[in-house]
């Protein structure tokens, strides 16, 4: 028999070949984006990644950065979407894709320097499903 569903996770995060990516809810959550935050991804020697934000934005502080983030829609859901094409090439190329991968995330781990990171699993590709 066969699963008529088959695999029913949702994904967490999008890249896309353009250089576009989106962040749900949940990882917006977990890693307490803001509007204008950077994001960027951690890579570990065993091929692990973890998603982080780099850079906090403030109302003191303005100015564009690479990766950074800004709300998709206006009626307040925690969608997030931003734009790096170094940081979508090196994603796709890691899951050995082309023009999408939509990935699932673990939950977050904190380091020894008081970062959240989270995990990304990279061998499951919902885009494919």
């Amino acid at each position: 028999m066969k699963s008529l569903l088959g695999i029913v996770r949702r994904s967490d995060v999008i890249f896309r070949s353009d250089g576009h990516f989106d962040l749900k809810a949940r990882v917006v959550r977990a890693l307490n984006i803001t509007s204008g935050d950077v994001v960027d991804i951690l890579s570990s020697v065993g091929g692990e990644y973890y998603l982080y934000v780099a850079h906090r934005s403030t109302t003191d502080e303005r100015g564009r950065y690479e990766a950074q983030c800004f709300p998709s829609n206006r009626s307040g859901a925690l969608h997030f979407r931003g734009s790096s094409v170094r940081l979508c090439s090196a994603m796709l190329e890691a899951c050995n894709a082309t023009g999408r991968v939509a990935l699932a995330c673990g939950d977050v781990i904190i380091d020894d320097r008081g970062r959240h990171l989270l995990p990304i699993i990279t061998r499951l590709n919902l885009a494919k499903k």
